[in-house]
């Protein structure tokens, strides 16, 4: 119709017959594509959704056992503390003792010279260092 010619010749006709048969095949080719795309995508999503809850309960089980080490490792810290202070206390109580008792005070430091009478602030140090430590 462009050139002038008839629409309804033959050739026309011929023509318009064959772009309907191209234009059927284009659709069902891009329905085809769209639907392999859609069944990709649901694919895609359901991987992506477990990859997800199996990230979310691995990072909680790993969470789980990183918690409960490091309660274990505050509890031993915790024991180490008490044991260290009750030997310190031991320690410094036989030192204070046996040093008053043969009162050989030449090799005591000047500073705990002073405080060695004091019994009690001394293990008042030494409960303090524990709560400190604690």
């Amino acid at each position: 119709t462009i050139h002038g010619e008839d629409e309804e010749s033959p050739e026309n006709l011929a023509l318009s017959d064959i772009v309907d048969k191209i234009n059927i095949q284009f659709e069902d080719a891009l329905n085809d594509i769209w639907q392999s795309l859609m069944t990709q995508e649901l694919y895609l999503h359901e991987a992506i959704e477990e990859s997800t809850t199996n990230f979310h309960r691995k990072i909680a089980e790993l969470m789980a056992k990183f918690v409960e080490q490091a309660q274990s490792f505050f509890v031993q810290l915790r024991e180490i503390s008490v044991h260290f202070s009750e030997n310190m206390t031991e320690i410094v109580t036989r030192f204070i003792s046996t040093k008053l008792a043969l009162q050989e005070f030449d090799d005591v430091p000047v500073e705990l010279r002073m405080c060695m009478e004091d019994r009690d602030a001394i293990l008042n140090l030494i409960a303090g260092m524990k709560d400190t430590h604690t």
